[in-house]
């Protein structure tokens, strides 16, 4: 199943605030994230995948939250 990083976020049951502060990044940057994933870099979105319990191709960085 291929998700957005929102998608992820709400399957699994975290806030903006918690993912924002597992990766170590402004709440802000990870709000960013969420509506332009494209601009994520590799290390974090292999710690997504990680925090998301995914592999990282399960997660669609093309499509943004609307």
């Amino acid at each position: 199943m291929i998700l957005t990083v929102r998608q992820w976020r709400a399957v699994r049951g975290k806030t903006q605030a918690e993912m924002s502060e597992l990766l170590g990044v402004h709440i802000n940057t990870y709000r960013n994230w969420e509506k332009t994933p494209h601009i994520i870099n590799v290390c974090h979105a292999q710690r997504l995948a990680e925090i998301f319990e995914v592999d990282i191709n399960d997660i669609d960085f093309t499509k943004g939250a609307a």
